[in-house]
């Protein structure tokens, strides 16, 4: 793995040797066994998304988390912040869907925090480890505003590589609320007509 600048050497504990260690491994193992869960039951058991439209802002919200936390997530939740924005405040629904974002995404920063074992090996994860090395910032934000299947990879390899989580967190709220706001602006022209927005 390519060496992260923000690696630093771990204190020293005052417990067992491995007790860091073993915490570290149970961090991982549960933010995984929790991205598994819940990509199995947004497929085994799907949300009624039509019915969050409701919810308001709850709904966005909770759209997003699912499909943020999830590794593999049949949940069309961008589409719904377009929906969102045609009869919903845009800066509520990017206010809405970047905490929910934030609070996905750690899930799988908290597995690469915790089991860097978990990344893949290939050219394209080497390639993104080698530039969170070096710009960990922009490509943290850079790959939360533009919309890719593979920000999960991303969010694995700053928690593997210690980025310091409010760097993570602020970079992810950032890129991502940003997101949601332009695709909720453009659905206020766009669907504001046919819903009465």
């Amino acid at each position: 793995m390519a060496a992260s600048p923000y690696s630093r050497p771990e204190p020293p504990s005052s417990g067992a040797p491995g007790n860091d260690r073993l915490r570290q491994y149970l961090v991982g193992s549960l933010a995984l066994a929790a991205m598994i869960a819940l990509s199995v039951a947004s497929i085994v058991a799907p949300i009624p998304y039509h019915v969050l439209g409701n919810y308001g802002y709850l709904g966005v919200f909770l759209i997003t988390l699912v499909a943020t936390a999830a590794m593999i997530a049949p949940v069309p939740y961008l589409a719904a912040i377009i929906i969102a924005g045609s009869f919903l405040n845009p800066i509520g629904v990017a206010a809405a869907g970047g905490a929910a974002a934030v609070l996905g995404e750690l899930v799988g920063y908290a597995a690469g925090y915790g089991g860097r074992a978990l990344i893949p090996k290939n050219r394209w994860v080497r390639q993104v480890q080698r530039a969170m090395a070096r710009f960990g910032v922009p490509v943290m934000f850079l790959a939360s505003l533009i919309p890719n299947p593979f920000f999960d990879v991303v969010g694995v390899i700053a928690g593997a590589t210690r980025v310091p989580v409010w760097m993570f967190i602020v970079c992810v709220g950032t890129g991502k609320g940003l997101r949601f706001f332009l695709l909720a602006t453009v659905g206020q022209p766009l669907l504001g007509p046919l819903v009465g927005g």
